[in-house]
């Protein structure tokens, strides 16, 4: 199955600008946390270590909407952002 993911913000600093927005193959049944091995593998894992050890704080959106399970899992075509969370003012 096919997931389009999206980084936002410090995210996409992280990752670089050339894969602000990929589409990464997953296997059928995939979660969220295999999800962030796959972006170990083919974005950096730079992202992947940051994020899991919460050095960067992100809100995970998955077709709009906030999750936060590291079990959740994806589903074919889910577009799949990682944001830095709003901050008020």
């Amino acid at each position: 199955m096919k997931v389009k993911v999206m980084f936002f913000g410090r995210a996409r600093d992280i990752v670089g600008d050339d894969k602000g927005f990929v589409e990464l193959e997953l296997k059928e049944d995939a979660t969220l946390n295999d999800l962030l091995d796959k972006i170990a593998e083919e974005v950096g894992e730079k992202f992947t270590k940051k994020f899991r050890s919460k050095t960067i704080i992100l809100m995970t959106v998955i077709n709009g909407v906030s999750i936060n399970d590291l079990n959740y899992e994806l589903k074919d075509g889910d577009a799949v952002a990682f944001v830095p969370p709003s901050q008020g003012g």
